[in-house]
């Protein structure tokens, strides 16, 4: 069922983290930050409030490593994504 925790945790890593991006980041930025950290992006699943009667699910794209590097590539997509939107 959607929202529940995975039960089967034998091959999770507790020292990997994701950042799942919200739709809308040029792919440009996306690309750029794999070149960058050396790394690339994941298939992310979460189900999105909609503001309607139920829930979608929205398939995503999440970046997976430690936490500092994932802590690097999130002030790095945001650096660039508003580098962006100023062009």
């Amino acid at each position: 069922m959607a929202g529940e925790p995975e039960q089967d945790t034998k091959e999770q890593n507790e020292d990997i983290f994701e950042l799942v991006l919200p739709p809308g980041i040029p792919s440009k930025v996306i690309v750029e930050a794999c070149k960058k950290f050396d790394t690339d992006v994941v298939p992310a699943y979460a189900d999105v409030e909609t503001g309607l009667a139920d829930v979608t699910a929205r398939d995503l794209l999440a970046f997976r490593a430690d936490k500092d590097t994932i802590e690097r590539i999130r002030a790095f997509i945001i650096e660039e994504t508003e580098k962006f939107i100023s062009e």
